[in-house]
């Protein structure tokens, strides 16, 4: 007698890799606050102290006076406070990942100009600026007393009137906090820069401080120059205009009258040199303290972070960390993938048998690996065809085609009409029937009616003789009007816009001296010529991550030869040379697109140097090589890598079968 019993064990299915929010996020984002706080807040911290104490002297005291004074050392602890933390805390909350990369200075000027956050950037820099303004005249009471810096002119007669110094001053710090948040801007010092060959121990920061110091001080004088004029004009120009104005006037007359009078604006300064000194010694602490605390963030934040090996599971974490969706995630992940994939160390090698011999997850972790590194490759090849330009819109969902209906299958039809023949009608009633009707002769009377009707109106008959009743025709025209109104709408705030540029710009061409007019112009076609390296930036605005993806797989796939037991990367050899010969491809097709655009120049234009030919082409010489390096870091990337796994594979390649495109290309390398 048998009996059949059935297993009590049910399936339990295979764990997913876990998201990279949960394992390898948090870790990274541990390490960068630990980064920030001893390496940015401390370093600035400590610049910011010895910079305030050797040059913020309120009075003639001494240096060894104001280093063993207890108040000189809050003060310094006060302007770090309110003139750098905010600096390094806005840069931290706005650094973004997407380069949103502009042909000119002036595409990049405006795009800049339209996020929202660069508002609150520019209002940072300015806060910061007047409070270290604050802090600096509030511990400098001499300092006020000497340079006369209270709030209203001491005048009996008008009490109201602003002290011009103070204005010059306040308005100084606003304009070194503008300029230098642009430079930013320029800079793009917003955007996560990451480099793959970032040394692990970042070289000493003080060795380059001479350099930084000279750049800064420079930068600061021409700010200052440039800000001189500006103020001179608004004082000779925009203010006695404004002072016009009725309602203006009304305003600004009882606190800043006075203005308007007095020697030439532009000679101001030379009576002045110990306000310019000031402000000059102002700008120069705000910045270098700024640029400072920039570099720093730039120098320690980008370096390469190890975390998986701190957890339990480190392939687990390393392999959710390349599916990530941020790409400063990303960058350590593959930096960390590409130290474990060329490590020789015997550590390392068993971390990687271990990866290629996973079987605990669903799918793998190399499936994973592989996928979101080949996704990640696609998405900027497809950048990179598509020139940088944005991807097209998706097309819209198919119209469900309307279902055919079965015809009615023919039938006798009913007739409604009667079927007998009607009685003929008497002559006199067939002549009144035609004159009721719309015969011709009441046609030729509505047209004679309407022609009176014309001409009546072309010789100004008065409306009393006219017909009261009002004809479609004579309603024609308002329609008509209403349509040409609704055709003609008023012109958008950018057609003004423009029509105000061209004013000022044909103003300015008619009696502006002709070196201003030159300047301009060069000024003009500076900010509006596109850069070639930029357009090469655009197409290609992830190329060091590409680069370390292309390092990471390709070191992976030659250790798979002694290291991958059950031949699970082998499978995916065919599709990772693909993938890297088509993106090579492509690459090299920009590149020579690019080249092309330099010419060189012909022995002529090489003997007149000054000639515009020749700086033109100069210059088109320069971007393209910037370009080429630009392109260089994904093709030196691709080639090294398809050439390790030629030489590691061999002849066992022959083993796979690729397309005949993707065989050719493949074919030069074996060559």
């Amino acid at each position: 007698m048998t009996t059949s019993s059935t297993s009590s064990f049910s399936a339990r299915p295979s764990p997913t890799v876990p998201p990279a929010s949960q394992s390898f996020e948090p870790l990274v984002k541990a390490v960068l606050k630990h980064r920030l706080s001893r390496n940015v807040f401390a370093f600035s911290a400590a610049f910011s102290l010895a910079f305030h104490i050797l040059f913020w002297s309120s009075d003639d005291s001494s240096f060894s006076a104001r280093l063993l004074s207890p108040s000189a050392w809050v003060v310094a602890l006060l302007a770090w406070v309110v003139g750098v933390l905010p600096i390094i805390v806005s840069r931290k909350l706005n650094l973004t990942t997407h380069n949103t990369v502009a042909p000119s200075p002036r595409q990049t000027l405006a795009g800049a100009l339209t996020k929202s956050g660069t508002c609150r950037i520019l209002t940072v820099y300015a806060a910061s600026a007047l409070l270290l303004l604050s802090l600096h005249l509030y511990s400098a009471p001499a300092l006020r007393e000497s340079l006369n810096l209270s709030v209203f002119v001491k005048s009996k007669k008008h009490p109201y009137y602003l002290n011009g110094c103070l204005i010059f001053l306040v308005a100084a710090q606003t304009w070194f906090a503008l300029c230098y948040s642009l430079r930013n801007v320029m800079l793009e010092r917003f955007v996560f820069r990451w480099s793959r060959n970032v040394p692990s121990n970042p070289p000493n920061l003080f060795v380059n401080l001479p350099l930084l110091l000279i750049t800064i001080a420079l930068f600061t004088l021409v700010t200052l120059t440039i800000y001189n004029v500006v103020f001179g004009l608004m004082r000779v120009i925009v203010l006695p205009i404004l002072l016009r104005i009725p309602l203006m006037r009304s305003l600004l007359r009882p606190f800043a009258a006075h203005f308007i009078r007095g020697p030439w604006t532009l000679v101001l300064p030379l009576r002045h040199l110990r306000l310019e000194s000031r402000t000059f010694l102002l700008g120069l602490i705000t910045l270098a303290n700024w640029e400072f605390a920039e570099t720093l963030f730039n120098l320690y934040i980008p370096q390469p972070i190890d975390v998986s090996h701190t957890t339990a599971e480190p392939n687990v974490t390393l392999v959710s960390g390349v599916t990530s969706n941020d790409l400063v995630f990303l960058h350590f992940a593959y930096s960390e993938l590409r130290n474990l994939a060329t490590d020789s160390s015997p550590s390392s090698s068993t971390r990687r048998i271990a990866l290629f011999s996973d079987q605990k997850y669903n799918p793998s972790l190399w499936s994973t690996l592989a996928r979101a590194a080949l996704l990640r490759l696609g998405h900027d090849y497809q950048t990179l065809l598509r020139r940088g330009k944005p991807a097209p819109p998706s097309p819209p969902p198919p119209v469900a085609a309307p279902t055919s209906t079965v015809p009615n299958p023919p039938s006798t039809p009913i007739l409604r009409q009667p079927i007998y023949k009607p009685l003929q009608q008497s002559p006199l009633a067939r002549i009144l029937n035609s004159l009721a009707s719309d015969s011709d002769l009441s046609k030729a009377t509505e047209e004679v009616a309407k022609e009176v009707e014309t001409v009546a109106k072309e010789v100004h008959i008065p409306e009393l003789f006219r017909s009261v009743t009002v004809s479609p025709t004579s309603a024609a025209p308002a329609s008509t009007a209403v349509v040409r109104v609704v055709q003609n709408p008023p012109a958008a705030p950018s057609t003004l816009i423009t029509s105000v540029q061209q004013s000022c710009y044909g103003l300015l061409v008619k009696y502006a001296p002709l070196q201003s007019r030159e300047v301009c112009t060069q000024l003009n076609e500076w900010l509006a010529r596109e850069r070639i390296h930029k357009r090469a930036e655009m197409s290609l605005p992830n190329r060091e991550l590409d680069a370390l993806i292309i390092e990471s797989l390709s070191a992976l796939v030659c250790a798979s030869l002694t290291e991958d037991r059950y031949g699970v990367v082998q499978r995916d050899i065919p599709r990772i040379l693909e993938a890297f010969l088509s993106f090579l491809q492509a690459a090299e097709d920009y590149q020579n697109e690019v080249r092309v655009l330099f010419v060189a120049p012909t022995p002529e234009e090489l003997d007149d140097t000054s000639s515009a030919v020749f700086r033109q082409k100069e210059r088109v010489r320069v971007e393209v090589a910037k370009a080429s390096e630009v392109i260089s870091v994904v093709v030196d990337a691709l080639k090294s890598g398809i050439s390790d796994i030629v030489r590691t594979f061999g002849d066992k390649l022959t083993a796979f079968k690729f397309p005949p495109k993707t065989a050719k290309k493949l074919q030069s390398f074996i060559d």
